[in-house]
């Protein structure tokens, strides 16, 4: 301890006695990290480009010289996908030998060297195209052979009968026609209707709406048919009916005159009237209508007309429309019937006696007519003794 505290006091009195003297420090500057990664970057960057360089020359020249070395012995060689590039023609002769990947890389390494020979390296190889497995036994491949030949021959036997079937067969010739286009056109023609053709439209509409019960519209359809048409009796009486079954009576008797006038000959006209004044209470003047036919060729004219000569006491009207009568149906007992009383009449007995036992005979009589031909028979038989 003592000594430890000798040298203590030794130090102390030693600084106290000195003077210090004060000296600028010397800093070493530091380091530009800045600048070193720039320079850093700059050279990964130049190496990149030269590893790039590197692999693209190898892949152009060096390929088709490297494959094979990668393939087993028993390998089937693999075709690459790569286009084939023609191999440049030297111009000297080298005696140097083909170098191999290894020998080409360090020669690389040592025109350039660099810590990047390394990754370069490995960089070349991955880019390498892998060889595919090979076969190695040689049953897969006498089994891949054959089926190959088996296949190709198939396909060319049955290619070679379809060419055969093909060239022996007679083909049919069918024929199809095809149609022609119906070429689709709308044309809008105007139709002229003769006056006949309307006519026959206006009653077609008026027999529709008679069976709807409409006489009203019916009227009007047939007044449109007879002003296309007015010499259609048809038309005519049936609108002289219908106005007569509306009440009408004036009229009807008017549309029927009116047809007189325009055909005087039609005695189906002269009938209907004769009818309708029948109808009304007016015999004579019905007979009246009858008695202006010229002509007569109906078996209801005459036997209307011998009818209302008959009961209006025209004796010999009568009986020139009965004698007429029994000209054209002598089977009809009626007719007969008729012409007896006329005869007896116009007292012409002996005829009218053989006229009563015709229309005895003939029948189509009804009882009270019979009665009344049994009586004027013994009537008349009686007369004469």
């Amino acid at each position: 301890m003592s000594e430890l505290n000798r040298r203590l006091s030794a130090l102390a009195q030693q600084s106290h006695d000195a003077t210090p003297v004060l000296q600028a420090a010397t800093i070493k500057p530091l380091p530009n990290k800045r600048g070193r990664y720039g320079m850093a970057i700059l050279l990964m960057a130049v190496i990149l480009l030269f590893a790039g360089g590197v692999i693209h020359w190898l892949r152009v020249t060096v390929t088709p010289v490297i494959t094979p070395l990668f393939l087993p012995v028993a390998a089937v060689p693999v075709v690459s996908t790569l286009p084939t590039i023609p191999t440049p023609i030297k111009k000297q002769a080298s005696n140097k030998p083909e170098l191999s990947i290894p020998e080409l890389i360090s020669q690389e390494a040592v025109r350039s060297p660099s810590p990047m020979s390394v990754d370069a390296e490995s960089m070349l190889l991955a880019a390498m195209p892998v060889a595919e497995p090979a076969l190695d036994t040689l049953d897969i491949k006498q089994e891949l052979a054959s089926s190959y030949e088996q296949g190709y021959d198939s396909g060319y036997q049955q290619a070679f009968v379809e060419q055969q079937s093909t060239i022996t067969a007679s083909p049919k010739i069918e024929v199809v026609v095809s149609p022609k286009p119906v070429v689709s056109r709308l044309s809008i023609e105007t139709v002229a209707l003769t006056p006949i053709q309307l006519a026959m439209v206006e009653y077609n509409n008026a027999e529709k709406v008679l069976r709807q019960a409409n006489s009203r519209q019916a009227i009007v359809h047939l007044e449109a048919a007879l002003k296309y048409r007015p010499e259609w009796v048809i038309a005519r009486q049936k609108l002289a009916a219908l106005y007569y079954g509306r009440g009408d009576n004036r009229q009807a008797v008017a549309m029927l005159q009116q047809g007189l006038q325009r055909q005087p000959h039609s005695t189906e006209l002269r009938l209907t009237l004769a009818k309708l004044l029948v109808n009304e209470q007016q015999p004579q003047t019905a007979l009246t209508v009858l008695e202006q036919a010229q002509v007569v060729d109906s078996v209801s004219f005459l036997a209307m007309r011998a009818a209302l000569a008959q009961q209006l006491q025209k004796t010999a009207l009568a009986l020139s429309s009965y004698q007429q009568l029994v000209l054209h149906d002598a089977t009809d007992g009626r007719w007969w019937l008729g012409l007896a009383i006329a005869q007896e009449r116009s007292q012409q007995f002996t005829a009218a006696l053989t006229s009563y036992r015709q229309g005895a005979v003939h029948g189509g009589l009804s009882v009270a007519s019979q009665q009344f031909i049994q009586q004027r028979i013994m009537a008349l038989q009686t007369k004469r003794h």
